[in-house]
């Protein structure tokens, strides 16, 4: 890596670009294991202010890192069992991105980084503050890397929202036929909205609102997940916004659903009551796919952007904002049409 990809506000971009050409196959983005089998499996530990990836079979040190040296860290956004760090190799001097795919969530090694940070800071000012010598000034001098430069982690905005969980139906992949881009839009619009609106019916009258699970919908940048409110360790559904293939409100503006690509050419509708209604929840979740895509420009080369100023046709991303507008305009024209007598204007 070059050091002005290190720069704030570059840092994060350039680590999960190095994430994304060591975990994801030209061919096939699903094809995770393929390439990782290339890897070499091994145990990342914590311990006396190193970093150390240690051998499974005969224990030995493979790599030794001074977590004071570590430049950046990062957990990937697409994956949150993907981790990497930037440090300079000790031989060549060349910042270098290390990449790790882990058995257990990634967030667990950065809290475990910031934690070791904070500590370090902490003893170095309480050095500092006790032995105002030359002799102690030299030794804070002469640490790897001054106070200022240690990574912080960055918190992912997550909106929360208490809804009920339906559950989840099959259906066909949410697209409409050709023509002009204009009747094109239109059609897979109302197409994917004709599938939307059948899944909820179905879930709708399969079961009694007694029977629906309350659920926290967490909504962040990269995902979409659904944990059980009582069990927040339990994941019921957890989708990639790149995964979003459509969403929308029902025809009861209560109702709130969004079709998943699961792989392989299946498609899956997940189906949510929310309170007051689902506006907040839809806009939320469009917000969460208008960022991805933003990210998807600023990630590609200039001769690309020029080209895509605009969401193709029959992209994630327009299908979304079509399918939110459609669905927030009808929930606003349903709310208009209940507002009581008394509050209209005279």
């Amino acid at each position: 890596m070059a050091e002005q990809d290190l720069a704030p506000g570059k840092s994060s971009v350039a680590v999960n670009n190095c994430i994304r050409q060591l975990s994801y196959c030209k061919n096939d983005i699903r094809d995770t294991v393929g390439i990782w089998g290339e890897g070499k499996d091994m145990y990342l530990i914590l311990e006396n202010n190193m970093l150390n990836l240690v051998d499974p079979m005969d224990r030995s040190i493979l790599h030794s890192q001074p977590i004071v040296s570590i430049r950046v860290w990062g957990v990937g956004r697409d994956n949150g069992r993907d981790f990497a760090y930037v440090a300079r190799d000790k031989d060549t001097r060349i910042l270098k991105c290390h990449v790790f795919r882990c058995d257990t969530p990634a967030k667990a090694i950065a809290t475990s980084l910031h934690e070791i940070c904070s500590r370090i800071m902490a003893e170095r000012k309480n050095a500092k503050a006790v032995a105002g010598s030359s002799v102690q000034e030299r030794v804070t001098v002469g640490l790897d890397v001054p106070l200022q430069d240690f990574p912080t982690p960055k918190t992912e905005l997550v909106q929360k929202f208490h809804v009920l969980y339906l559950g989840m139906l099959p259906v066909a992949k949410p697209i409409g036929p050709g023509g002009n881009n204009s009747q094109k839009m239109q059609l897979l619009t109302l197409n994917s909205m004709d599938i939307l609106n059948g899944a909820i019916d179905s879930l709708v009258s399969a079961s009694g609102k007694e029977d629906w699970v309350p659920v926290i919908l967490n909504v962040a940048d990269a995902t979409v997940t659904v944990i059980k409110e009582q069990k927040e360790d339990e994941v019921l559904v957890e989708c990639r916004v790149r995964f979003l293939s459509f969403m929308g409100v029902g025809r009861d503006i209560h109702s709130f659903a969004f079709i998943m690509d699961s792989g392989n050419q299946h498609f899956e509708s997940h189906v949510f009551w929310c309170e007051p209604n689902a506006g907040d929840v839809s806009e939320a979740v469009q917000a969460a796919c208008m960022l991805r895509y933003q990210k998807c420009l600023v990630a590609r080369p200039p001769s690309q952007k020029a080209r895509s100023a605009s969401p193709p046709t029959d992209s994630v991303t327009r299908r979304v904002t079509t399918s939110v507008k459609r669905g927030v305009f009808s929930l606003i024209d349903t709310l208009k049409q209940k507002r009581p007598i008394a509050e209209l204007p005279q």
